[in-house]
């Protein structure tokens, strides 16, 4: 659990980094498809996320599943880590914009729960 725990945070980190990229170079497609810079920060990134999601537990995947996508995240990795030359700036974008905020939550969100399990227990115990 504390592996878990690790991965989503770095998860947490890797989404935080890409909404602060996207606040320096501008919330806006077209500025994004045109940058190299701008590209290449989000989708590397984007690759961190998938291989963190590589390395939960089964346990972890199977008991978010219904509210994350880690089948979707991996496959997203793979095409950036094995097909760069394939990679479609829009589906990117409606990542970055749709996607990354809900990833975010939720794996905070797991994190909170398991703290308050955790205080619970120690507090039980104590």
């Amino acid at each position: 659990m504390k592996r878990d725990s690790d991965i989503l945070r770095k998860v947490v980190d890797y989404c935080h980094d890409i909404e602060m990229t996207t606040s320096r170079f501008g919330n806006d497609y077209n500025t994004f498809k045109q940058d190299y810079d701008y590209v290449n920060s989000v989708c590397m990134s984007l690759l961190q996320i998938g291989e963190l999601a590589n390395h939960l537990s089964d346990v972890t995947r199977q008991s978010m599943k219904s509210v994350v996508p880690w089948k979707s995240i991996r496959g997203m990795r793979n095409m950036f880590a094995h097909n760069y030359g394939a990679i479609d700036t829009e589906i990117i974008w409606h990542t970055v914009c749709a996607d990354i905020p809900d990833l975010r939550a939720n794996c905070q969100k797991w994190l909170n729960e398991k703290a308050k399990y955790f205080f619970g227990l120690l507090r039980r115990f104590s």
